[in-house]
């Protein structure tokens, strides 16, 4: 394993475990990124239309904020669903 690879791992173990869902979404994006250039454009012929879809449904993810209050959120719906 390369230092750089090694720094990495390390880096990633510090992190609190609610920061994770983060790192693997840049991951895969960076790793989708990088394989996209390698390819190139006559490649992309070789990626199944399932795949495709899957990329596009990754593209469209965004990290869930932390400061969501769920507590406030039910209410709310609540409210715009069961008030007269």
């Amino acid at each position: 394993m390369t230092a750089l690879k090694l720094e990495a791992i390390q880096l990633v173990e510090q992190l609190p475990e609610e920061q994770m869902p983060s790192i693997i979404q840049y991951i895969r994006t960076l790793r989708a990124k990088t394989s996209g250039a390698e390819q190139g454009v006559g490649d992309e012929m070789a990626l199944t239309p399932k795949m495709k879809a899957f990329l596009e449904l990754e593209k469209m993810l965004i990290p869930v904020s932390y400061e969501l209050d769920y507590d406030k959120e039910l209410a709310k719906a609540r409210d715009e669903k069961y008030s007269l």
